[in-house]
């Protein structure tokens, strides 16, 4: 084999190894770090039916003093335990003494000292209105070191690799195109565009991520992954738990409808004619009882009004001009009598007495009328009224505002009483006449009621949608429900069954299915896809997915839902 040859073989080799498939990283069924495992502290647990307990200690150290944090949430509903107190002892040396010490509700500070390296069992002997109880919890190891948070792993970029093949093959390949070039010129100009080509390999690097999860696992009742909580997360956050059981469920019918005003829950203020608000006594928001002046109104004088009153004045003058002359004459005729009283007759001087006494009667008369009379035609107020105890609502009115007749001016609300005008369909008529179990929920279900009673069966209909106008009365006294809202009315069937039901509450949504969060640890929820059915506005029925007894998250679902999601 000659020399030519050779070089021509160890080219091949080198364009070989040029082509060979550039940077597969695989990643298949990788296991990512638990997050379970805290890196600062040393986790242990204990429980009972009554109550959990969740132990935090750092790396411990013999005869010298130690902080451990210690968690007590009530076993079923996770809620934190607070004002307990407790007896702490250990098994392997009845004489060591732990004190208890409360920093937050459900958090407590443990004091003492071990006396040398070794595993320890704590007994925590607890005392509380919940029931006494004694717990122990194991494992607590004195001596032993924490493990490093996180390795840090080096690898090499693979466009390195790609660097040193590009540069060795085109070294080689120009020295062989050197060597061969002497002897064939045409093969020369073929290795030549060879070289070209293949000595710039594309770097295209794949990455293939085999098995790995990309979200919760889908289907009905499947389970997802777990989430880890940190237990001073949950009293954070205020997750709770509750223990599902087979009970009574009473399955509802929904209806929708509006709050309405009740019979005398709305009243108005009308200008009875046109004026000028001339004194306000009311605001906006005040409570009002009915009868209470809200403002002064005084009324505009026409025209016709004032040639009206200057006639009435000038007939009062007349009247009062002959009154004086008449209570004049009068009492010069008394006078002349009293004086010859001893001669004249007493019937006479009662006469006179009597006639003066009538004449002055009717000056007074007169002139109040007149008094009167002008009093009005100068002011000529009516006062404003509330028709209603309740509260003021909103108005724009000003002390000197102008206001025309037939203005409405305020308007008083009473919500301790309203009604709900329900949309009720045929098929679900009957239902509504034989039940006597009604709730109303607003639209965001923040607020509801359960003293609703039908008030009025259907008397109208809807011409819209040919439903039913059914009316149904409900006791307000807080005032949530404001007139004009939209509610749902539930009406529950007097028959009920043994179902699996969670509180509405526990229930979420995850990649468009329905999904609660179960409770299998201290600090450990899973999640799980259910099948729901109808619901009586409190709780929801489960046809499948949940078995009996499981502990499910009914307040803090959405703090643990993010979890999940960004875990």
């Amino acid at each position: 084999m000659n020399l030519s040859n050779l070089f021509i073989r160890i080219f091949s080799l080198f364009f070989g190894l040029a082509l060979s498939p550039q940077v597969l990283t695989a990643y298949g069924d990788e296991i990512p770090n638990d997050p379970g495992i805290a890196k600062d502290h040393f986790t242990v647990y204990g429980q009972s039916e009554r109550y959990e307990l969740t132990l935090y200690y750092p790396e411990l150290e013999a005869k010298k003093d130690v902080h451990l944090t210690l968690y007590l949430a009530d076993y079923q509903s996770n809620r934190p335990i607070d004002q307990a107190k407790f007896k702490i002892s250990t098994l392997e040396d009845p004489k060591l003494v732990f004190e208890a010490e409360q920093i937050a509700p459900g958090v407590y500070e443990l004091h003492g000292s071990f006396p040398e390296h070794k595993t320890y069992t704590l007994n925590f002997q607890i005392s509380h209105s919940n029931g006494a109880d004694l717990i122990g919890v194991q494992g607590i190891q004195v001596g032993k070191k924490l493990v490093a948070a996180a390795e840090i792993a080096s690898t090499t970029s693979p466009f390195v690799g790609v660097l040193w093949w590009f540069g060795g093959g085109a070294l080689i390949g120009g020295l062989v195109v050197w060597l061969i070039s002497r002897r064939k010129r045409v093969l020369t100009m073929l290795l030549l565009l060879a070289s070209a080509w293949f000595s710039t390999p594309g770097i295209n690097p794949v990455f293939a991520h085999g098995d790995e999860e990309h979200g919760p696992k889908s289907g009905g009742s499947s389970y997802g992954k777990s989430v880890y909580t940190p237990k001073e997360t949950q009293f954070l956050f205020e997750i709770t738990t509750q223990a599902i059981a087979i009970g009574d469920y009473q399955s509802a019918t929904t209806m929708y409808g509006t709050i309405i005003p009740a019979s005398g829950g709305l009243g108005t203020v009308v200008a009875p004619q046109s004026g000028r608000i001339i004194r306000l006594n009311a605001a906006v928001g005040q409570t009002v009882r009915a009868g209470q002046t809200l403002a002064i109104l005084q009324q505009n004088i026409t025209t016709a009004d004032q040639v009206g009153i200057a006639a009435n004045n000038s007939g009062l003058a007349v009247q009062i001009e002959s009154a004086k002359t008449r209570l004049a004459a009068t009492k010069r005729e008394y006078k002349r009598l009293k004086k010859i009283e001893d001669i004249a007759a007493g019937r006479d001087v009662q006469a006179a007495e009597s006639a003066y006494n009538a004449a002055q009667a009717e000056l007074q008369t007169l002139e109040s009328r007149a008094v009167g009379a002008n009093t009005s035609a100068n002011s000529r107020t009516v006062a404003l009224v509330a028709p209603i105890s309740g509260v003021v609502g909103a108005f724009t009115l000003t002390s000197g505002a102008e206001v025309v007749a037939g203005q409405t001016l305020f308007s008083v609300t009473n919500l301790n009483k309203v009604y709900v005008e329900a949309q009720v369909y045929d098929r679900d008529v009957p239902l509504i006449e034989a039940s006597n179990s009604f709730q109303v929920f607003c639209a965001t279900d923040d607020h509801k009621t359960a003293k609703v009673r039908l008030l009025s069966p259907a008397q109208t209909m809807n011409p819209g949608n040919q439903s039913q106008r059914v009316i149904f009365e409900l006791d307000n006294p807080q005032g949530e429900f404001k007139i004009g809202e939209f509610v749902t009315l539930k009406a529950l069937n007097q028959q009920s069954s043994r179902q699996v039901t969670v509180p509405n509450s526990a229930l979420t949504e995850i990649n468009g299915k329905t999904a609660v969060f179960l409770k299998h640890g201290p600090e450990e929820f899973e999640l799980a896809y259910v099948q729901t059915g109808e619901d009586d506005g409190t709780r929801t029925l489960i046809l499948k997915g949940l078995e009996e007894s499981t502990k499910v998250v009914i307040n803090g679902v959405y703090e643990v839902k993010m979890m999940y999601l960004n875990q």
